[in-house]
């Protein structure tokens, strides 16, 4: 074989070649309940350099991600409230069999950097917030959940009379929530432990002892719109491999069994 027929054979292997590789990486734009986004995104960008799949996620709470989805709004992989999810996969929303728990995420405390609270047992846990001037959480009947289960944690603690007079309700920002308490203006806030801190100067405290506590469930599915799914389920399943735990772990959720 010639040179020039060599030469000629490379150069058209390459033009085939080309497209294949350009093609081989995609962008995964996924809608989420907010909770998640921290830890996803960094797991995301492990999952980017080795796979070369970018991924971008539009983080909002559970009642704007269900908004978005009745909306019309197309993403490639949806990680919602598991009643929601139930719910789209009755009206046919997502791929027939890819609906799948992902995570929970209980409540936790808030308080100021630097101070000090037992959350060890269920009594120290009521002593702390009893003894604390003023506490906050969410507004409950809003979009997001996290306000009805720190309402239900209260009232498995007994305190829902006892707190309700110093409770003060957000329905703003997160960030700004827990600003006031950075600032001493509230002693302590109960929010999703994956969401403390949003502010500087805010430090988790814990989480609620298991006896008292209220779970949050999380479902990944692949929209129906989603015409190539095979980079969503792999990113799924980058989520949800053990050396991902730490991950979730560090951000206060507890990853579902595979």
């Amino acid at each position: 074989m010639s040179y020039n027929t060599r030469l000629t054979l490379l150069i058209a292997a390459m033009l085939l070649l080309a497209p294949v590789a350009s093609g081989t990486a995609a962008e995964i734009k996924v809608l989420n309940a907010n909770a998640l986004t921290i830890a996803m995104k960094e797991l995301a960008a492990d999952f980017t350099k080795k796979t070369g799949n970018t991924v971008s996620f539009v983080g909002v709470s559970p009642g704007l991600v269900e908004q978005r989805i009745k909306a019309g709004e197309t993403y490639d992989l949806v990680i919602t409230a598991t009643a929601s999810a139930q719910a789209f996969e009755q009206e046919g929303r997502w791929r027939a069999g890819t609906r799948h728990p992902l995570a929970r995420v209980g409540i936790g405390v808030a308080v100021r950097d630097g101070v000090k609270v037992d959350l060890s047992s269920v009594e120290s846990t009521r002593k702390a917030l009893l003894d604390a001037k003023s506490i906050t959480h969410s507004a409950p009947g809003g979009n997001g959940l996290s306000g009805a289960n720190a309402v239900k944690v209260l009232a498995n603690l007994g305190l829902t009379d006892s707190v309700k007079e110093k409770t003060k309700l957000s329905s703003g920002d997160l960030a700004d929530s827990q600003a006031l308490i950075a600032k001493g203006e509230v002693d302590m806030g109960l929010f999703n432990v994956s969401e403390i801190p949003r502010a500087p100067g805010v430090v988790r405290a814990g989480p609620v002892p298991a006896a008292v506590q209220v779970y949050i469930n999380y479902d990944s599915a692949v929209p129906a719109t989603n015409a190539a799914p095979d980079a969503a389920l792999a990113l799924i399943k980058y989520f949800q491999r053990p050396a991902s735990r730490a991950v979730w772990d560090k951000a206060g959720l507890e990853i579902a069994a595979e």
